[in-house]
């Protein structure tokens, strides 16, 4: 039955990143990965097999364990690249600061030279 919560759960998504991409509100490389999470759910969905196989494999007692335990660690992995660019993106933002409180002291300083010039 959680396969038909799997495909519906999927759907939603689709539909919410199809929403946010016509709002300008999510990047290329996001939407992607959404899809790419979408697909994989609804391929678990139709292919139920494989998902107890992978299951029995690992020793894990139920199905749905095993499809929360893929959710979790892809979750996890997408938390862990978010906030990789988010470190990445505050040192750009310190850096830019820099450079205009810099770039703003060369600007009063040459303003100070010109009255003194005159």
């Amino acid at each position: 039955m959680y396969w038909v919560a799997l495909i519906a759960g999927a759907v939603l998504a689709l539909a919410y990143v199809v929403v946010k991409i016509r709002h300008n509100q999510l990047t290329t490389s996001d939407a992607v990965f959404w899809f790419l999470f979408a697909l994989a759910l609804i391929v678990m969905a139709i292919f139920p097999q494989v998902i107890y196989g992978f299951s029995s494999v690992l020793g894990i007692e139920s199905p749905a364990n095993f499809v929360f335990l893929c959710m979790l660690v892809v979750v996890i992995y997408r938390q862990l690249i978010m906030a990789v660019e988010h470190a990445r993106l505050r040192n750009k933002i310190t850096q830019l600061t820099q450079v205009i409180a810099l770039s703003r002291i060369d600007n009063s300083t040459e303003g100070e030279m010109g009255r003194e010039d005159r």
